[in-house]
């Protein structure tokens, strides 16, 4: 066989080698990338207390965020917590958000977020504090992260209040790996304001396939449900990544062939 042609076989054996195994190494990093979110199975928690209450206008309350890994040595901790407001400005207002002081003065901790911002028709609440410490932070029991003050200034349009957590911004991550252990978030703060309108949602059923002999049913109404990690994000093959894949291994068949 002519020393160019072995040449330029070894060539296109060489660039199709790197080529799969490049998209190989994309697909692990669009996996590790759905990871950075609460996640279904996760073993640490995080509550807000109270979960309920009862408030006069002008009242203030204190929503406290709690959190534990379940004795996994954890090297951060960050949460989003949301509420919807109507009008110019929200009926409930942060007034000021504060850090469990004892991660402050351990020297271990840094907590560079501790901020409030208006985003599309709703509150959102960061804190976010690292662990800076070689072995890392654990604990099986509630900790305080952080206490939120809301202040009433007007009645809001819906009662009961709610302010819960947003999974797909909220996280804590294991020291040995950084990977996210957060279980999805189910607690929420749920609290009644005197004067504001009490709603009571009425559930529709809605029957998304006649055809089937097992319909989906979907229920419509005025609770607003916040989506989970597997609504907004699959860590699974796409069908793009697939064919990527079978272009490869035909790549290195056929350059094989024109090597022999």
């Amino acid at each position: 066989m002519p020393f160019k042609r072995i040449f330029a076989s070894l060539v296109v054996l060489v660039v199709a080698i790197s080529g799969f195994v490049a998209g190989l190494m994309l697909l692990q990093e669009r996996q590790n990338l759905n990871e950075q979110a609460a996640v279904p199975g996760g073993q640490a928690t995080v509550t807000v207390s109270p979960a309920t209450g009862t408030y006069e206008l002008g009242d203030t309350i204190k929503a406290s965020v709690y959190f534990q890994t379940a004795n996994i040595p954890v090297s951060g901790v960050a949460v989003r917590m949301t509420y919807p407001y109507t009008g110019v400005s929200p009926e409930v207002s942060v007034s000021s958000i504060s850090v469990n002081s004892t991660f402050l003065s351990s020297g271990s901790w840094t907590c560079p977020t501790q901020n409030s911002s208006l985003q599309g028709g709703n509150v959102v609440i960061d804190i976010a504090c690292g662990n800076q410490s070689a072995l890392g932070f654990a604990t099986n029991t509630n900790t305080l992260l952080g206490t939120v003050d809301l202040k009433i200034e007007r009645a809001p349009s819906d009662s009961p209040f709610v302010i819960r957590f947003d999974p797909t911004q909220s996280i804590i991550t294991r020291k040995s790996n950084n990977q996210d252990i957060l279980l999805i978030p189910t607690s929420v703060g749920s609290y009644t304001i005197s004067g504001a309108q009490q709603t009571t949602p009425t559930p529709t059923i809605v029957e998304e396939d006649e055809a089937s002999p097992t319909p989906t049913k979907k229920t419509t109404g005025t609770v607003t449900t916040t989506p989970t990690k597997a609504q907004i994000a699959d860590a699974g093959f796409s069908t793009p990544t697939l064919f990527g894949l079978l272009a490869g291994i035909i790549l290195i068949a056929g350059a094989l062939l024109l090597a022999l």
